[in-house]
């Protein structure tokens, strides 16, 4: 019932978020966020990028790893699964589905490439934090004094820039589906007309979309490792 149009509105956004990710030119707007959480950059010395980048590169064929997919668990190559092919077609694509699992797994890979894709394009530091609009539009920090060099560089390499934008995209569908789990639990548990009638208009800003969505950002430390907020806080399983 009610629940169902909910999983129903997740998965078609997924599947239009990961569609957009896919098929998308990943050209960076030229707009820049100046919020507290995106006021810092990670500075990397010359040594430091050129320990991690051969690190990264050590790793480069290796990206490899099991996901979970609209057709079950895969063991994906996601850089080649990022990489546009015009003779497939997009409804037989595997989904990456909205799972901690997921998350992880791309944003390991994310880490292993960042070093190197800095070092490569003479970048000297990196954003502390990278978040994306409503229009699915990167946002860098205020004060990141190579925005303009990384931007670039992202238009350089659509695969990196389409696993940035997928973390993103699937720790938002991941944070928002959460919070239909107490309006389940409780619709679940109510034994009478009263009661459901009571549970559903408990939750009814979130049944017809009404909520403000979480903001999520993504974060490197100092060695390039990447994690994720959402509000502020960790986001994990």
């Amino acid at each position: 019932m009610a629940i169902a149009s909910l999983a129903a509105s997740a998965a078609l956004s997924l599947v239009g978020s990961v569609a957009k990710s896919l098929t998308s030119p990943s050209r960076p707007a030229a707009s820049s966020a100046g919020g507290a959480e995106n006021s810092a950059v990670v500075k990397i010395s010359e040594a430091g990028r050129a320990r991690l980048a051969a690190e990264a590169n050590k790793l480069e064929g290796k990206a490899k790893a099991a996901y979970d997919t609209s057709q079950g668990s895969k063991a994906l190559d996601i850089d080649t699964y990022f990489t546009p092919d015009p003779s497939q077609s997009l409804l037989s694509i595997p989904l990456l589905m909205p799972t901690q699992n997921n998350i992880d797994a791309l944003s390991q890979q994310v880490s292993a490439k960042m070093p190197g894709f800095l070092a490569a394009h003479g970048i000297p530091e990196a954003p502390a934090s990278i978040s994306y609009d409503a229009y699915g539009q990167i946002q860098l920090p205020g004060n990141y004094a190579y925005a303009a060099q990384f931007r670039e560089a992202l238009h350089d390499n659509p695969v990196l820039a389409r696993q940035l934008s997928t973390v993103n995209a699937l720790s938002s569908q991941k944070t928002e589906m959460a919070k239909s789990l107490p309006f389940d639990a409780e619709y679940r548990a109510a034994r009478t007309p009263a009661e459901l009638q009571a549970v559903i208009a408990k939750y009814r800003s979130l049944l017809d979309g009404h909520t403000t969505p979480s903001t999520i950002a993504l974060h490197f430390d100092g060695q390039s490792r990447l994690s994720v907020t959402a509000d502020g806080k960790a986001l994990a399983a």
